[in-house]
């Protein structure tokens, strides 16, 4: 008895964590009793999405991040909207390839209570980074909303248990690589887009930095011709992180342009394909906490 009660609380207690992300997006999900076929996604992708993935065809979009904001996997999310229009999808998020089923059973649920608490369960672990937040949360539940419009989605942990230690993490980047890969070739015809820090997205070594030998991000060790990369531009606010004073809330500077806009292909800087502007920033707390 003791222990059900326990466990009532428990879920309880993550429920009325992840309560927010129920209700910020049923404003973004399409009513599909009047609309038939993937056509009729309703996605607030950002400007030029539509055009960047209909004209080109590469296997793997990276978009590059920093950890920690509400916006980058709200954006994310309804980039994967546009594209689930166009064909099957594979996600790629930054975590380990054990957690690929907690993901999975999640987006192929009906998006009970149940299932969002086993997700909590399963996937977040209350550390104070960006890839435990409550952003990740309200983003798989958008990705539960468009797997049951009827969109293809398949979801992917992909980090590696290799450990850096003291020499190049060139053969950590390859794994993650490697990763995507498999995925690739077991969905044929899927395009993977992956949200990943923007370092993995880089498309040129990383230099060294004092005794930190350089390395070759992930991006490049997928094939040639195949990757269009994008690293993350916004007009600035605060993200999620943990500095001198300890975890929280703290200011990132402007990393845009004003001509900026969207999602574009750019020639501006060498190191990525494009950029996906996602406008101010604001950070999301792990889940579990608030401010």
């Amino acid at each position: 008895m003791v222990m059900m009660m326990m466990r009532s609380l428990l879920r309880n207690s993550f429920l009325a964590a992840a309560s927010m992300s129920a209700v910020s997006f049923m404003a973004c999900a399409q009513d599909t009793s009047t609309q038939t076929g993937l056509t009729g996604l309703k996605c607030n992708a950002l400007t030029g999405a539509e055009q960047v993935l209909s004209e080109n065809d590469e296997t793997y979009l990276i978009f590059g991040e920093i950890h920690g904001t509400r916006e980058a996997p709200r954006a994310f999310g309804e980039i994967i909207c546009e594209a689930a229009k166009q064909g099957p999808i594979v996600v790629g998020i930054e975590r380990p390839a054990n957690l690929t089923r907690a993901m999975q059973t999640f987006v192929d649920s009906d998006g009970s209570d149940d299932a969002r608490f086993n997700l909590l369960r399963g996937f977040f672990d209350g550390t104070d980074w960006g890839l435990s937040s409550q952003a990740f949360l309200d983003l798989f539940v958008r990705m539960q909303e468009l797997k049951a419009h009827g969109a293809d989605i398949r979801m992917i942990g992909f980090t590696s248990t290799r450990i850096v230690g003291e020499g190049s993490q060139t053969p950590y980047e390859k794994a993650l690589a490697g990763e995507l890969q498999r995925a690739s070739a077991r969905n044929p015809g899927a395009r993977i887009l992956v949200l990943v820090g923007n370092l993995h997205a880089r498309l040129e070594s990383y230099p060294e930095l004092g005794d930190r030998p350089g390395f070759d991000p992930m991006a490049m060790h997928l094939p040639e011709g195949e990757v269009l990369s994008f690293n993350i531009a916004h007009t600035g606010g605060t993200a999620h992180m943990c500095g001198a004073e300890g975890c929280g809330p703290l200011p990132v500077d402007d990393k845009s342009r004003p001509y900026e806009d969207g999602l574009m292909l750019t020639d501006r800087d060498s190191r990525y394909n494009g950029i996906w502007n996602i406008g101010p920033v604001t950070a999301s707390p792990p889940v579990g906490k608030r401010y």
